[in-house]
């Protein structure tokens, strides 16, 4: 499963670079969740599909392109944890901006039943029990 799970992983990331959020309802659980970390302008848990949604259509509204590849990604029983580089461009401001950051995946039944971010690009790992 773990293959599977890390080609999900991409394919979301590919679906978001394209502007297609929150990404093909076929690959999240219906009781998924969005865990945005403390310090995020709106840290804490959203809960369900509609919630899940509406916080990742929330991030990339502010965004007129935004592009993120997963430079590593490791797989540890149902989860994933990935490093993102990501580039993205302001709508209205045309600021540019690109980091890395860190998120984990977990899985139930082949879906994403859970998606973290991080700030560090080490976070995810340090959750998955695999720092870097």
């Amino acid at each position: 499963m773990s293959d599977e799970n890390i080609e999900i992983v991409r394919r979301i990331y590919r679906t978001w670079g394209r502007g297609d959020v929150p990404g093909p309802a076929e690959l999240f659980h219906d009781d998924v969740e969005y865990v945005n970390p403390a310090g995020a302008v709106e840290p804490g848990v959203r809960y369900g599909r509609a919630e899940f949604t509406g916080a990742v259509e929330k991030v990339f509204e502010a965004w007129e392109v935004w592009q993120g590849e997963p430079e590593e990604v490791t797989a540890v029983g149902d989860r994933v944890a990935v490093v993102v580089r990501y580039r993205a461009r302001g709508r209205g401001s045309g600021l540019e901006v690109e980091g890395r950051e860190s998120a984990l995946f977990t899985f139930r039944d082949g879906k994403v039943v859970r998606y973290e971010w991080f700030h560090g690009e080490a976070d995810a790992f340090e959750a998955l029990g695999t720092p870097r």
